[in-house]
């Protein structure tokens, strides 16, 4: 369910903005919403919560990936995702030294 949830923003994201910087940012901001959720389950001491978010929201994109694909297709879309974030550090620091 995580995987169709996650391809059918990408998909709107990608319509509506039609830009590979957008889808970009988009996967970053995700990928740092899944970080900080999981650091707020494990630290937020009721375990309530704690258990709603460890069932519901994944850690990472990457273990979305790998629940539903293994061996080279994983290794592929892995390495997809590694170089889609190294093209967020360039947009970063080009962004950052814009600004100066």
């Amino acid at each position: 369910m995580d995987l169709i949830i996650l391809v059918v923003l990408i998909a709107i994201v990608l319509i509506v903005f039609r830009d590979t910087k957008c889808f970009i940012y988009f996967l970053g901001i995700v990928e740092i919403f899944f970080h900080v959720m999981t650091y707020i389950a494990n630290h937020i001491g009721i375990p309530e919560l704690s258990k709603f978010i460890t069932n519901y929201i994944p850690s990472s994109i990457l273990v979305i990936l790998d629940r539903y694909a293994n061996g080279l297709l994983y290794d592929i879309l892995a390495w997809l995702f590694v170089g889609s974030f190294l093209v967020l550090d360039y947009y970063l620091i080009k962004y950052l030294f814009k600004r100066k």
